[in-house]
């Protein structure tokens, strides 16, 4: 959404140090503010929040007359946020996640844990980097909590913005922007081609991507970065991209289909490789357009880490060490 110009005019002067204490900031107007962006009408935002429409709107006006700032825009469309609305909002998500995160960690801490960590995952580092690293881990912390999310590259980077994990464990790619994130990087990880043990396949020598356009192959969904090259690649051959399709990033569902059909897929080469030596998946001789990024750690910028989350990020460089 573009900022609104009445509202960076209207901006007579700087919003003081102590403004949430002046303004008095409460809860219930920061779940507001997230009401109506998500509802974009104050009627149906008052209803999810329980509150009557005249609460609300004396809510809003009070807010916006305390920081003497206009935070959303009216009009016969209905109510949405400006500039100054969308900044506020977007902490007040952080906000909110970081304090249900905190909530969590309490009621871990309650359950007899002695706190909680919660790791984004990509299917880049999910068979092998994040494993051995929480297997480190939980050598020196085994009461502590660890949660795994697995999600595309672009889900998990809103949600460490928004505070809902702590780290994020996958590969640079176009779908990690610079701005608020901090990326360390350990290792290049280019994919290969996979198929069961015994594919007919198997036993060819070097293929051309293009002579595959027929088969049948596991992809990921359309909005992972890596689906979209791997889809040129196909096309800069001069052929359509495989039709043939399912698309998943679950490492569990692409493993059973792949052992249990003639199917082909595309993994990080240290994934391929586990399950080569567990004798369940082949490497096919095929070569595939690299990855955009390293692999490595993702963390918001200026947020500080727990100590048992600096512990557990040096449980990662030392297995990716190791690893490359």
């Amino acid at each position: 959404m573009e900022p609104s110009r009445n509202a960076a005019k209207g901006a007579k002067r700087a919003v003081p140090p102590d403004w949430y204490l002046r303004s008095r900031l409460k809860m219930r107007h920061l779940r507001l503010m997230i009401a109506i962006d998500e509802h974009r009408n104050m009627h149906r935002a008052a209803a999810a929040l329980g509150m009557t429409q005249p609460a609300a709107t004396r809510l809003l006006k009070d807010l916006e007359r305390l920081l003497g700032l206009v935070l959303f825009e009216r009009s016969s469309r209905g109510i949405s946020p400006n500039a100054y609305g969308d900044s506020l909002i977007r902490h007040a998500r952080s906000m909110l996640a970081t304090l249900e995160h905190a909530r969590d960690e309490l009621n871990a801490l309650a359950e007899g844990a002695s706190g909680k960590i919660v790791v984004g995952v990509l299917q880049v580092a999910a068979a092998v980097l994040v494993p051995r690293a929480i297997a480190a881990f939980k050598k020196l912390h085994p009461r502590h909590t660890i949660l795994i999310r697995e999600d595309t590259s672009a889900n998990l980077v809103q949600a460490l913005l928004r505070g809902e994990i702590d780290l994020l464990v996958g590969r640079a790619s176009g779908d990690v922007p610079a701005e608020g994130l901090q990326f360390e990087p350990f290792y290049d990880e280019p994919m290969r081609v996979v198929a069961r043990s015994g594919h007919p396949l198997a036993r060819r020598g070097r293929m051309a991507l293009e002579a595959l356009s027929k088969a049948s192959w596991i992809v990921p969904p359309p909005e992972a970065f890596y689906r979209r090259r791997f889809d040129a690649a196909f096309r800069q051959a001069g052929v359509e991209p495989p039709r043939n399709i399912v698309e998943s990033l679950s490492i569990l569902s692409n493993k059973t289909l792949l052992q249990e059909t003639d199917m082909l897929g595309v993994m990080p080469r240290e994934v391929a490789r586990h399950y080569a030596r567990l004798g369940i998946l082949t490497l096919l001789k095929v070569d595939v357009p690299p990855p955009s990024g390293p692999v490595g750690i993702v963390t918001a910028a200026g947020r500080p880490a727990s100590l048992a989350t600096t512990d557990f990020l040096a449980a990662l460089r030392s297995v990716a060490a190791r690893l490359h």
